[in-house]
């Protein structure tokens, strides 16, 4: 099979290939050697980069937020595990009688259940929430003297972010319940907060855009599909500005418009080609969504035209459409994985918090009735890890048991009804 600039598997190749040579040159120098040094590179398509400077960053950082920062966190943890039962509860209601109405739930995983462009979105979307989880388990950690072992920047074939380790004998022995809950809200914490960041920048996007950009004024076309209608009349880089007697400002007018469109008419489409006007007519093919309505062919976008001195910009108009979707893809994971790192499902953060606060909970209950200390060092995994006194093991049972159902069964009826991200 003879590869392409344009063929999608070119780009995956090329990343593979510079990590087998840094797997090579790194076992020619020495393995250990390197490690040594903070570079880990002894698994193929995997580097580790750690780095005593991100440690004292973290470290100095920490200790000078103020802790009620931390608490408000823990706050924020209970009332995402909540959200997150309502958002699952009553999608998986949807599912059993209101089908129509269910979202799809599926994992996320590259090149299965995202594929294409949006791949490149969501890498992104997964490095930002990776780097602002660790990191704000790191400051938390920090703020109640819980030492970090190490921290830095992991890559993992196309996937990166970093990574912090607390010290787990501190952590489990000497940390209070509610340290630890400080600990483990932080990282679902601060992912909220970014994805309220990317939010707000969403809203105010044709504010931020107007800076470089003229306000749309057509549909942009960068793909066409073989075999279609437009194959071969019409041309990447093209412009749509009409549709009949339609007038098209943006790409989503395209949709609107083609949703009353049948098979078998005619179209009249206005085009830009080179800032020239010029008028084409195709006959509409089947959807291959609804035999009954039109198909063009084409992948388009909102038009964003630079302003005079702003050509420079990479992408030109399509810098608008990748900037816009990259928002939206980091505010889509960092708000999704929040919420779902806080369900009280085991390996979970949501899991350990909870069952810190219940451990809170019932020491303070037996310490008032003059009862043994309950012991402390749950919930992080260990050889010698103890169980769960039973009132806290007995209420956690049936919580974990939920909340796996209900996650597993909106998986479930989103692959059995086809239903997914895309």
């Amino acid at each position: 099979m003879q590869l392409t600039v344009t063929d999608p598997l070119t780009p995956f190749l090329v990343i593979a290939a510079v990590y087998l040579i840094v797997y090579l040159a790194a076992k020619a120098i020495g393995i250990e050697r390197l490690s040594k040094r903070g570079f880990e590179a002894g698994t193929p398509l995997l580097i580790v980069i750690k780095t005593k400077r991100l440690n004292d960053f973290l470290t100095r950082a920490g200790r000078r937020i103020p802790r009620a920062l931390f608490n408000f966190g823990i706050l924020c943890g209970f009332l995402g595990m909540i959200f997150g039962f309502w958002l699952f509860g009553t999608n998986l209601w949807n599912f059993l009688f209101k089908p129509e109405s269910a979202g799809g739930v599926v994992p996320i995983i590259p090149g299965v259940t995202i594929t294409g462009l949006p791949l490149v979105y969501m890498i992104i979307g997964l490095a930002v929430t990776l780097l602002t989880h660790e990191f704000a388990h790191g400051l938390a950690a920090s703020r109640d003297n819980v030492p970090i072992k190490s921290s830095g920047l992991l890559f993992f074939y196309v996937l990166f972010g970093g990574f912090v380790e607390p010290d787990d004998e501190v952590f489990e022995k000497q940390a209070s319940p509610k340290d630890r809950m400080r600990i483990l809200a932080a990282g679902s914490f601060s992912n909220m907060v970014w994805a309220f960041i990317f939010l707000a920048l969403i809203m105010n996007f044709s504010g931020l855009m107007s800076i470089g950009f003229n306000p749309p004024s057509g549909a942009y076309i960068y793909q066409i599909a073989d075999e279609s209608p437009a194959s071969g009349v019409l041309e990447d880089q093209d412009v749509i500005f009409r549709l009949n007697l339609t007038q098209i400002n943006y790409w989503s007018d395209v949709s609107v418009f083609m949703a009353n469109a049948t098979a078998g008419s005619h179209l009249d489409i206005g085009i830009l080609r080179n800032d020239v006007p010029m008028n084409i007519t195709i006959v509409l093919a089947p959807s291959p969504a609804n035999a009954s309505r039109g198909y063009i062919g084409v992948f388009g976008a909102d038009y964003w035209k630079p302003k005079p001195g702003w050509e420079w910009i990479p992408g030109g108009p399509l810098y608008a459409f990748h900037a816009q979707q990259i928002l939206v893809w980091c505010f889509t994971i960092l708000f999704s994985i929040a919420v779902f790192n806080l369900l009280p499902i085991p390996f979970l953060d949501g899991d350990k918090l909870l069952s810190n606060g219940l451990l809170l909970v019932f020491k303070r209950r037996t310490t008032t009735e003059q009862a043994p200390e309950i012991p402390t060092n749950y919930p992080e995994a260990s050889e010698q890890r103890p169980q769960l006194p039973r009132p806290v093991g007995a209420v956690m049972l049936p919580i974990r048991l939920i909340a796996l159902s209900i996650v597993l069964l909106n998986i479930i009826l989103s692959l059995v009804s086809g239903k997914g991200i895309f």
